[in-house]
């Protein structure tokens, strides 16, 4: 299981499992847990950067400074499988068929560039409450790029979300998301899009389900969703 956004996401995926392995009898398959993230504390930029695929301003009324720019993701996806994944696959008995993907928000968003992209370089996406509002919804172009030119989508997804990310307080807390930055960003209307979208393909290879986590938040949702998450991705 390859995890971005590994501050924020470590600690609640390794426990989750960690319980899960002691009380499942054995459900969940072992498995390696690689978190990927940044040794410099200064995070936010370079999220920015790596996750997102397109060169694009931020939302009205998010101010965050970008240093790096923005539309990394091609050559972050490079690193991840040329260097990353490549080299641990060398080191340890690693299956290259089991691959899993978790992205969180704006690493969600990086999670379905990869999908649309270079699927085959994972067999399982976990992609949760994922920034699909970036650059004017650039997600839905890419979905549509994909379905122009192949026939079939060879993934295992599973999305989730939170029920409550369009009502107030659908950021729960978040100074960086306030009502009136958030609510416009339609995360769980854009959610249901792409669900909309993936069911109408029919691709024969695409095994995908989508859950909503009631009464979740932008912030609040991600516990549920990773408990939840463990369970339904090796499901699928």
């Amino acid at each position: 299981m390859y995890l971005l956004d590994s501050r924020l996401t470590l600690d609640i995926v390794a426990g989750t499992k960690r319980l899960f392995d002691i009380f499942s009898g054995g459900a969940l398959p072992l498995c390696y847990l690689v978190a990927i993230g940044y040794a410099d504390p200064d995070i936010a930029a370079r999220r920015f950067r790596d996750y997102t695929p397109t060169k694009a301003d931020l939302p009205p009324g998010l101010h965050q400074p970008l240093p790096f720019g923005t539309g990394g993701a091609a050559p972050y996806l490079d690193v991840l499988r040329g260097e990353i994944v490549s080299h641990l696959e060398r080191q340890y008995p690693l299956d290259p068929r089991e691959r899993v993907l978790i992205g969180y928000s704006l690493s969600g968003r990086f999670a379905t560039y990869t999908l649309f992209s270079e699927p085959q370089a994972f067999e399982r996406y976990l992609i949760i409450s994922p920034s699909l509002w970036w650059d004017r919804g650039s997600a839905f172009a890419e979905e549509e790029a994909w379905a122009s030119s192949n026939a079939d989508l060879r993934a295992k997804v599973l999305l989730v979300g939170g029920e409550a990310e369009e009502t107030a307080g659908g950021g729960w807390r978040n100074n960086n998301l306030p009502d009136e930055i958030g609510l416009p960003l339609k995360q769980l209307t854009n959610l249901r899009e792409l669900d909309r979208k993936l069911s109408a393909r029919n691709f024969p290879s695409l095994r995908f389900k989508t859950e909503l986590i009631p009464d979740g938040r932008h912030i609040t949702v991600l516990p549920a969703a990773i408990a939840l998450g463990l369970v339904e991705i090796f499901a699928l």
